[in-house]
């Protein structure tokens, strides 16, 4: 009889199971096309002492599954961002822009067209030698004379060669392959925290990204202090976006190491005595429910917005899409339309603990954006 009893046990756990992990898996939902469906777990997660970040996990509320340790969360304190910054990154290499057409003797020629090479690529070496700056590509191209040359291009991880004759530019006389060329790259983003103990930064929470979805490689980079003029109001369909001025003659406040899946990196060097101080809180401290955001939508000073977590994903290892969250704050949602490029990195505190950072809107509702854990964030600026 218990023999029976336990396989009923079991079948029921089994049953469960299937069900709660059928009904959640699947592609991600893509950003311009989302909603939200209500779920309801059989299995609950209660977090019985945080200070010794011991879990229960149970089924149906009733059923003990196991106990587990989790990372403590109350040990780690940072120092709180929410406030914009300039970001200037290093290529490795040059990013095509595009393709160009030399004006020669005989006409307008262009050396590249022909090819597949796109906008987002990356020129990293032409016959072999590596090419940072214009100066080199003219050093290269000038000793060979208009005879072909070796191109090497990255596109994500791929490395593609192709073969081009160069055409010597009447006006300048130098040869030119006929491809428009950048060095570096700039923008705004928001940081998210400081770590007071390495003077290491979070910012953005997710990469930067060439036009053909993969991260972009940099060679270092910096940061600088930054002021929003201004923002466009997101609307369904089309993103919004804060208007942010900085310079980079300017004194820099930090110097970018890292540019990944789950944001910017790097050593900050600016003042921080005046930063709050605020606690990690753990992922599986986040419940759906009431919470904030951090973030600056006008001038340099950040301030606190009304926001709900509508949905929690569980992960067990670092990804980025960890939480659906969505503005509440009608003050917000009346200047911005709710969540705009640029916010990107703007911290999320729950019971006064930070939790996560934005990093997407969906632009079928501008109010609504995901967000991804802090814990995936913090043992990049150990």
């Amino acid at each position: 009889m218990k023999r029976l009893f336990g396989i009923i046990i079991l079948l029921a756990v089994c049953v469960a199971a299937v069900g709660y992990f059928g009904f959640c898996s699947g592609e991600d939902p893509v950003y311009d096309n989302f909603e939200v469906a209500a779920t309801t777990s059989p299995f609950s997660v209660n977090v019985l002492d945080e200070d010794d970040g011991e879990v229960n996990t149970k089924l149906f509320g009733l059923i003990d599954i196991n106990t587990t340790k989790a990372q403590k969360s109350e040990e780690r304190e940072v120092l709180l961002g929410g406030f914009p910054l300039g970001l200037d990154l290093n290529l490795k290499g040059l990013m095509i822009t595009g393709k160009a057409g030399v004006v020669t003797a005989d006409g307008a020629v262009s050396p590249c067209e022909n090819t597949d090479i796109r906008s987002g690529d990356v020129l990293v070496a032409i016959d072999g030698r590596s090419v940072g700056d214009d100066k080199t590509i003219a050093e290269i191209l000038n000793k060979k004379q208009g005879q072909p040359v070796e191109l090497c291009i990255l596109r994500g991880e791929e490395r593609i060669k192709y073969t081009v004759f160069p055409a010597k530019d009447v006006l300048s006389g130098n040869y030119r392959i006929g491809l428009t060329l950048q060095d570096s790259i700039a923008g705004i983003g928001t940081a998210t925290f400081i770590n007071p103990e390495s003077n290491k930064f979070a910012c953005l929470g997710h990469a930067i990204l060439a036009q053909d979805g993969s991260v972009i490689r940099i060679d270092g980079g910096k940061i600088y202090n930054a002021y929003i003029s201004g923002f466009i109001k997101g609307k369904i369909g089309k993103a919004g976006e804060l208007n942010g001025t900085f310079s980079s003659k300017s004194q820099s406040i930090g110097n970018i190491k890292t540019n990944c899946k789950f944001g910017n990196y790097g050593t900050f060097t600016g003042k921080s005595d005046k930063l709050e101080k605020i606690k990690i809180g753990g992922r599986l401290s986040v419940r759906p429910g009431k919470a904030q955001i951090y973030s600056t939508v006008i001038g340099s000073e950040p301030a606190y917005y009304d926001i709900e977590i509508i949905k929690v994903n569980e992960q067990s290892s670092p990804s980025d899409k960890s939480m659906v969250i969505r503005i509440t704050d009608e003050k917000l949602i009346s200047q911005t339309g709710g969540i705009v490029q640029g916010m990107s990195g703007s911290p999320i505190i729950q019971n006064g603990k930070l939790v996560g950072a934005v990093t997407h809107v969906f632009t079928s509702d501008p109010t609504k954006g995901y967000g991804i854990y802090a814990d995936w964030m913090y043992p990049l600026t150990e």
